[in-house]
């Protein structure tokens, strides 16, 4: 699946919408922290999870206070690749830190520091490398991943020229389902757009639910349905939903 064509419009009155942030909503940047997040899409975003009374969800690896820092506090959010969520209500919920992450994250900060081009991040639940400046530091960043995921029993999560450590047993699906599982999202038809391999946990959980997924980018093996080859594609299958 994943190159069937467009999506259907959203249906304000059944649906439930889940959205991934990077690569979906906005286009993908060198640096996590060179995104361009427009005001037109924080104010669509927000019109949006009025007009779906409130079942709208950021699903992200990014965390809940960097989402935040974007302007999409209001809305429901699952950030971390799913260890964290909040509901639009200000109820929440975290997982703990998988044991071994101080170490993780003083390894890669030191990698990246000597490794020109290669970019360390920080996250609250996990610790990732971007080599998407330094290619050529592919096999290397995964190769310490390896080693640090066999050392502390991290779940390996590969995605656009990066890799990440973080706790194995939550992914976007577990975050989409138990979501789900709560007001005002139980009982809808859940839709989840995304443009990664992070993202394919997430389309497998809203087809189980009655759902379906949306590929965002090139065509490729995937579990989604339906496929909007770019991020301003999505832009405006939003908007047409405000507009129906």
């Amino acid at each position: 699946m994943g190159d069937a064509g467009p999506p259907p419009l959203i249906d304000p009155a059944r649906d439930a919408l889940f959205l991934d942030f990077d690569g979906t909503l906005v286009e993908l940047a060198a640096r996590p922290d060179a995104i361009d997040v427009p005001d037109l899409l924080i104010d669509r975003l927000h019109r949006l999870a009025e007009r779906l009374d409130n079942r709208l969800a950021i699903v992200s690896g990014r965390d809940i206070a960097t989402l935040d820092s974007f302007g999409v506090g209001k809305l429901a959010l699952a950030g971390s690749h799913g260890a964290q969520w909040r509901l639009a209500d200000g109820s929440q919920g975290t997982t703990t830190a998988p044991a071994g992450l101080d170490d993780a994250r003083a390894q890669f900060r030191q990698f990246a520091a000597s490794h020109e081009g290669v970019i360390f991040e920080d996250k609250p639940l996990g610790t990732a490398l971007h080599y998407r400046l330094a290619p050529e530091q592919q096999d290397a960043c995964q190769s310490l991943a390896a080693c640090l995921s066999h050392q502390w029993g991290f779940h390996i999560q590969h995605g656009h020229a990066m890799v990440e450590l973080r706790q194995g047993g939550i992914d976007k699906g577990t975050a989409i389902r138990q979501l789900l599982e709560k007001s005002p999202f139980a009982g809808s038809r859940p839709i989840f757009a995304g443009d990664d391999v992070t993202d394919e946990a997430g389309f497998d959980a809203v087809e189980w639910a009655g759902g379906h997924g949306v590929l965002v980018g090139a065509s490729r093996p995937s579990a989604a349905r339906y496929r909007l080859p770019s991020v301003h594609q999505v832009n405006e299958w939003l908007s047409a939903t405000l507009n129906r």
